[in-house]
């Protein structure tokens, strides 16, 4: 079954509704991504660790260097 573009679009909302009241978007990202996988009617163990897990892998080792730099840079600024 393929994802809709309903379920997409409150889902963020969603997450743009939780990082506007105060709540971490590291955290409220998985779980607005599983209300989606659910949502859609997609098995909800697959979805996770398959496509979000390896999406957001994938994301973090094209921009390590960037986030490792940032970070020494910022204490090298204090």
């Amino acid at each position: 079954m393929e994802i809709s573009v309903l379920v997409i679009v409150l889902s963020l909302a969603g997450l743009i509704f939780f990082a506007y009241r105060g709540f971490s978007v590291i955290m409220m990202a998985p779980i607005m991504a599983l209300l989606a996988a659910t949502l859609s009617g997609l098995a909800i163990m697959p979805s996770y660790t398959e496509l979000f897990m390896g999406k957001a892998v994938t994301y973090i080792k094209a921009f390590f260097p960037i986030f490792m730099l940032g970070a020494i840079f910022g204490k090298v600024m204090e």
